[in-house]
């Protein structure tokens, strides 16, 4: 019976990292445009799911790395808010200020703790059908969140809520073996490099 137990698991394939995947977790990455964009755009064909077929369907949408005001979405979040009270929350963290590696402050720390137990919370609560985790991978990548907690949450997240997290970052944390959905945007031109600046609420 030995003999045969050590002939099955030397058959048997190496895990593969998709072998990990659930459903109801997307990604989206890399050094092109349209991260949160597109995250934004889930958000809002959730909170249109929400209003037009399933009522309970609640939308959270979290940003790190993104304090202050000026960002031209808040404004249609808002209204959305004012119109769909019980659909819709947002939340902002981060300093008003791009935080560089090598120069993290504590307050960047504390915003990012913050903003992870909100998000933890939600998603373990299932009160959320659609959570957008937007800009975590650069918060994990400059160190300011562990990537453990995040991935037995992951795991653990009720069936029918979908988490789609947003953010470049230098290597990929371990919660992308667990998505379903993976999409990397490449950038091919971008008007910074003819030295137009970056525009707030667009860019950063």
């Amino acid at each position: 019976m030995a003999d045969l137990h050590s002939e099955m698991r030397a058959h048997q394939r190496p895990e593969e990292p998709g072998d990990r995947a659930l459903d109801g977790i997307e990604i989206y990455t890399g050094e092109g445009k349209g991260k949160s964009t597109s995250a934004l755009g889930k958000a809002l064909q959730a909170i249109g799911r929400g209003i037009s077929q399933d009522k309970s369907h609640r939308v959270l949408i979290l940003q790190w790395l993104k304090g202050g005001a000026g960002y031209t979405e808040d404004a249609a979040i808002a209204a959305l808010r004012e119109s769909y009270p019980h659909l819709v929350d947002h939340l902002r963290s981060g300093r008003d200020a791009i935080v560089w590696r090598g120069q993290q402050q504590p307050i960047d720390y504390v915003e990012a703790e913050r903003a992870w137990e909100i998000a933890r919370a939600a998603i373990a609560s299932g009160l959320y059908k659609t959570v957008i985790l937007d800009e975590l991978n650069p918060t994990v990548d400059l160190e300011l969140l562990p990537v453990e907690p995040i991935v037995q949450t992951l795991l653990r997240k009720p069936t029918e809520t979908e988490v789609i997290i947003t953010g470049r970052c230098k290597s990929r944390p371990a919660y992308f073996d667990l998505a379903s959905v993976h999409s990397e945007m490449v950038c091919h031109k971008h008007y910074a490099e003819r030295g137009v600046d970056l525009k707030r609420g667009v860019d950063y």
